[in-house]
């Protein structure tokens, strides 16, 4: 099942990177001390993005910069506070840095692969992941303003967050196997001609419906994996 967040503003996803995205606290069936998470799509190749996610690429990236140069590609728009017409204080919102489309193992995958112990269907989920993305990134738009109809790039740039746990329960503090991923969609997409431009996400929200369902792929490799 895959769930897609609202947008989420430059602060929010640098925070959540070292609070959330990063973070091995709360993840019970890895011995690692921190989750390095993975570059996924074309335009993270594109610019050479490979293997581990770096953090300033990826501060850069939500601010709409190039991740090797900090140079700004897409315009942006810092949250300011003013007061309109009416004497009333209003804040704009923060540059749009991207989506988080968490993908969730069903319950029954989850407890086979963490409690089990069972590699094979850890990696059945990451091959969902990722052929759910690859599906989802076939659909990308770049957003190219007025009423100039949104443009077909089938590209762009992602961060893969993999996760054992379910968030603790605020009465009994017990965090249940959920194997889970987070995949942060950068808000850009390149033309052609090598332009970048912010995503149009209308076509983002719609990939919901579009994507191949993630209890697919496992049930896909299933077979491979003995269930």
């Amino acid at each position: 099942m895959m769930t897609l967040s609202k947008a989420l503003s430059a602060g929010q996803a640098k925070k959540y990177y070292d609070a959330e995205y990063t973070n091995a606290r709360e993840s019970y069936y890895t011995e690692e001390e921190s989750i390095d998470g993975e570059w996924f799509g074309k335009l993270a190749k594109e610019w050479g993005l490979e293997g581990a996610v770096d953090k300033e690429a990826f501060a850069r990236l939500t601010e709409g910069q190039d991740p090797r140069t900090g140079e700004q590609l897409i315009r942006h728009v810092s949250a300011k506070e003013y007061e309109n017409q009416y004497g009333e204080k209003v804040k704009n919102s923060e540059h749009r840095a991207g989506y988080d489309a968490t993908f969730s193992a069903p319950k029954s995958v989850s407890l086979a692969a963490l409690v089990g112990n069972d590699d094979r269907i850890r990696e059945a989920h990451r091959n969902a992941v990722k052929t759910a993305m690859a599906e989802l990134e076939n659909y990308v738009q770049a957003r190219m303003g007025g009423k100039t109809p949104a443009q077909t790039t089938a590209n762009l740039a992602a961060a893969l967050f993999e996760h054992d746990s379910a968030r603790p329960d605020k009465a009994t503090g017990y965090a249940a196997p959920q194997l889970h991923t987070h995949a942060v969609i950068f808000n850009l997409t390149q033309l052609e001609n090598g332009q970048v431009k912010s995503l149009q996400p209308r076509v983002v929200s719609q990939s919901k419906v579009r994507h191949r369902d993630l209890s697919l792929g496992v049930e896909r490799a299933a077979p491979e994996v003995g269930l």
